[in-house]
């Protein structure tokens, strides 16, 4: 499957600012793994609840997605000079407002499947997607728009799209062995066509 166009970049704000500080050094955007597509409502067991490290330093973090089972543990390293301070502000409960100083570790479990977002108050900029799952279906976006969902049941899904920071599009589907061709509609983007391989 191919994703608009809009939807491979890996910047979450637009704009040409380039401050060299002598302190940070500028860095170049990854778009690798920005966009994550998940299939729920099919047949597959949930992948197991495991321990993910996040670490952020030089006011970035990284990987700034990540895809966990139900129950899994994220910790948050701050390998900065400076403390942070992180939360789900979209998601009341889920991770609280707390200070991580610098040197130290966080560790929040994430009980419950969905999309959550982790920001930074002190410096906004910084960002971390958390997509749980109860699926084992899911795939990264490529950096030409292509992702590949293996071992796939036959049967009907729900298929959502995950970029820079939120639910983009969701849509019921067939998933058949032939495979086909599919249009992805994607919220203020207009209609795209995308070809699906069979995957």
């Amino acid at each position: 499957m191919t994703l608009p166009a809009e939807l491979k970049v890996g910047r979450r704000y637009p704009g040409y600012w380039r401050i060299e500080n002598g302190v940070v050094p500028v860095q170049a955007t990854s778009v690798k793994g920005d966009t994550v597509v998940v299939l729920t409502g099919n047949n597959g067991g949930a992948p197991a609840a495991k321990t993910v490290t996040i670490e952020i330093s030089g006011l970035l973090a990284t990987p700034a997605t990540v895809v966990v089972g139900e129950g899994s543990v994220v910790e948050f390293k701050n390998g900065d000079k400076v403390p942070h301070d992180l939360s789900t502000p979209a998601q009341d409960g889920v991770m609280s407002l707390e200070r991580l100083a610098p040197g130290n570790v966080r560790r929040q479990r994430f009980m419950t499947a969905g999309g959550y977002q982790v920001r930074c108050a002190e410096h906004p900029h910084i960002v971390i997607s958390l997509i749980v799952v109860g699926s084992p279906h899911f795939g990264f976006v490529d950096e030409k728009g292509g992702f590949k969902i293996g071992d796939v049941p036959d049967g009907k899904a729900t298929l959502k799209v995950w970029s820079q920071g939120r639910w983009v599009h969701s849509q019921d589907i067939e998933v058949t062995a032939k495979g086909g061709d599919m249009a992805i509609k994607v919220a203020g983007s207009g209609a795209r066509e995308a070809a699906k391989d069979g995957e």
